[in-house]
Parts: structure tokens; sequence; C-alpha cells
């Protein structure tokens, strides 16, 4: 009988293992979450002369994954996006055309000028560097630039990268996303040729029959 007795509590124990086991695993596979919201930085100027832009941003991504959270491990999990970053990146697009001169408006008739901003691409991609991991993160912005029916095709890239202190640690997911995200953003803001563009005046044309 006690045989009998030690034998279901060694039972029961192996199973408490084994669940506790999978939680463990369930959580590591679980992933993580990163909340992007960038800023633009450029140098104010009065570039734009006040003319009225409208502003369209969206999230073109396939979908809200970013990459591995620790590709050196099976248990790392996937790294996403928490949101959709579109409203944020708005913000960060109409600060950077104020800080240039422009005046971000609804889109209407009158509003002949307008700016049409996609992510295409945000991904982690670290690489391991001796006993230590780089944290690497690309981002990828595909703009639309209208000026009275006359359209320019611009796509700024940019890339971020920190050498993490010591193997296994992490970087703040949040920050790196954002900050990469920024300098695609700020590129795009200080983009000359197409403040140029869209400052310009230009005269729709029509055929007279």
């Amino acid at each position: 009988m006690k045989n009998i007795f030690s034998w279901c509590r060694r039972l029961r124990a192996s199973a408490l293992f084994a669940a506790v086991a999978v939680v463990f695993c369930l959580a590591g596979c679980a992933g993580q979450q990163a909340t992007v919201t960038p800023s633009v930085v450029v140098e104010p100027e009065a570039l734009g002369r006040g003319v009225d832009v409208s502003i369209a941003v969206k999230d073109a991504r396939p979908s809200a994954e970013v990459g591995l959270c620790n590709p050196a491990s099976s248990f790392g999990g996937k790294l996403s996006t928490a949101c959709d970053p579109s409203p944020a990146i708005r913000a960060a697009v109409e600060k950077g055309l104020r800080d240039k001169g422009f005046t971000p408006a609804p889109a209407r008739e009158s509003v002949v000028r307008s700016v049409s901003v996609e992510l295409t691409e945000l991904a982690y991609k670290p690489s391991q560097q001796g006993a230590h991991l780089a944290a690497r993160a690309v981002a990828v912005v595909n703009v639309m630039a209208d000026n009275n029916g006359q359209k320019m095709t611009r796509r700024y890239e940019a890339e971020t990268v920190w050498k993490l202190p010591a193997e296994g640690v992490e970087p703040e997911f949040d920050k790196l996303l954002s900050m990469t995200v920024s300098k695609a953003l700020s590129k795009m803001a200080s983009d000359y040729e197409l403040i140029h563009f869209m400052e310009k005046t230009i005269l729709r044309t029509r055929e007279i029959k």
C-alpha cells in the first residue's frame, strides 16, 4: 500500500512539474509587443510659405509582426507592434511639415497639395557579434506627393543599431523601433526636393475644345 501511495505522489509531482514547464514554455513563446511613437526633428524654416497640405497615413505592412525577440533562442517569441502606428506617424508628419512652414489641413477641394505616407516595412533584425547581440531595426517609408495633379514619389529608409552590453539582454523595443521610424520621417521632412515640389505653385491646365 505504501508503495502505491508513493507512486501516486511521484506521479502527481511529475504531472505538476510538466504543467509548470508548459506554462513557462508558453510564456516564453508568447512574444512581446512594442508601441511605435515616432517624432520628427528638423530645423524650423519658412520654406512652405504657409500653404495648405492634406496628409494621409497608412500602415501598409502585410502584418504587425516585426521579428523575433531573440533569434538565438527557440523560446524567444515574436515581436510585433501593439497597435496601428498610423495616428502617431501622422502627428509626427504634421509637426515636420509645420516646422518647414506648411499648414496641415483637412482634405477638401480647395486644398490642392497632398502627401500620402505609407509605412511599408518595420523589422527587427538582430545579429550575433561574438558573445553579444547587436540590436538592429530597419524602417521603410514610401511617400506620394501631389501638387495640383502633378505627382512625386519618394522612398526613405532608416536603420538603427544598438550594441547590447551583455548576453541575454534585450533592447527597449519601443524606443528602438520608434527611433528608427523617426529617422525615416525626419529624412522626408528634410528632403528639399520634396519641399520645393510641394511649396511651388503649379497651375492645372486643361484642353480647350
